[in-house]
């Protein structure tokens, strides 16, 4: 199977399928807001030379540009008092991507970690703000793996791994555990594993036919969404829903939300749970979109030819 992934970290002997390269990137949402960002949706947008962090109101759909890089900034998730963006960068060092904090407005961006010869990508605060979850990948082994950091940048170390490949790992809203996506040693395809960072135990989640990335909770923990290719069709990748509680992890009773016929891909619901935002090239091009919570009444939300659009926040 192959592998669809950010153009800027992508190991160059994989190819794209689904997640994002930007594609496709789950922080909970709660505590005190900033006035003016609660229902603000962050999220990367590129025109093939350079890509950059926006945020958008979806009821109104104007936008804000936040960085203005000449080549990747990307992956943007929220810290849970919607106060500061996690992101990846590589403006400090065009070979590798390292993990970034910013406020909310673009300004006062700080390094979060810059070890040489390494590539990081996928940052999520844990839910109480204290820890940073994200993916990185050494020159020197090739492998990947996922880590830990303190919110300040000190304390690394490392939650798992080795792995083929890993990416968007994604809190659950107690804290207690990390989802993500990721090719085990031995295997050819990505299936969603979990892993307690108290004591590094994996367990399997979601192992389907097809590739399964990209993971995302609901507000209320009931559920995971997760993309996955079907029907044996790797150009074919659809939006499922999966509810936590259930022991199956054959996908086999997860409900599928989207039947585009294309890529979507990166669902992340809404701070009411009534919604889920989304990317898809339904119509020819990378853009945002909104449906509803059972997957009815998709609609746009930008549309910008040239530009791809890509991991939503909300």
């Amino acid at each position: 199977m192959t592998i669809r992934t950010h153009a800027a970290f992508a190991p160059t002997t994989m190819l794209l399928l689904a997640c994002a390269l930007s594609a496709l990137v789950a922080a909970a949402c709660g505590g005190a807001s900033k006035p003016g960002h609660r229902e603000r949706i962050v999220y990367e947008a590129g025109d093939g030379a350079a890509t950059n962090i926006f945020t958008m109101d979806p009821t109104t759909g104007a936008t804000t540009q936040l960085t203005r890089t000449q080549t990747f900034d990307g992956n943007p998730g929220w810290s849970p008092d919607r106060r500061r963006i996690v992101f990846t960068s590589d403006r400090a060092n065009a070979k590798d991507n390292h993990i970034y904090v910013m406020d909310a407005d673009g300004a006062n961006a700080t390094a979060v970690t810059s070890a040489p010869d390494t590539s990081d990508w996928s940052p999520k605060f844990s839910p109480d703000s204290k820890r940073i979850v994200y993916a990185s990948r050494s020159a020197g082994d090739g492998n990947y793996r996922l880590l830990l950091i303190d919110a300040d940048g000190s304390n690394p170390r490392e939650l798992t791994g080795p792995y083929t490949f890993a990416e968007f790992p994604a809190w659950t809203p107690d804290g207690k555990e990390v989802y993500f996506a990721g090719i085990a040693k031995g295997k050819n395809d990505l299936d969603i594993y979990s892993v307690d960072p108290a004591n590094g135990e994996v367990v399997t989640r979601i192992s389907t036919p097809g590739g399964d990335l990209c993971p995302h909770f609901s507000r209320d923990g009931k559920y995971l969404t997760y993309a996955t290719s079907v029907s044996g069709d790797e150009k074919n990748v659809d939006l499922f829903r999966h509810e936590v509680s259930s022991s199956d992890t054959t996908g086999a009773s997860d409900e599928r939300l989207t039947n585009s016929g294309g890529f979507d891909d990166y669902a992340n619901a809404s701070p009411d749970d009534k919604q889920y935002v989304f990317v898809s090239e339904r119509d020819s091009d990378f853009e945002l979109y909104l449906m509803d919570r059972d997957g009815s009444n998709p609609r746009r939300l930008t549309n910008t030819p040239g530009m791809r659009e890509n991991v939503p926040d909300w």
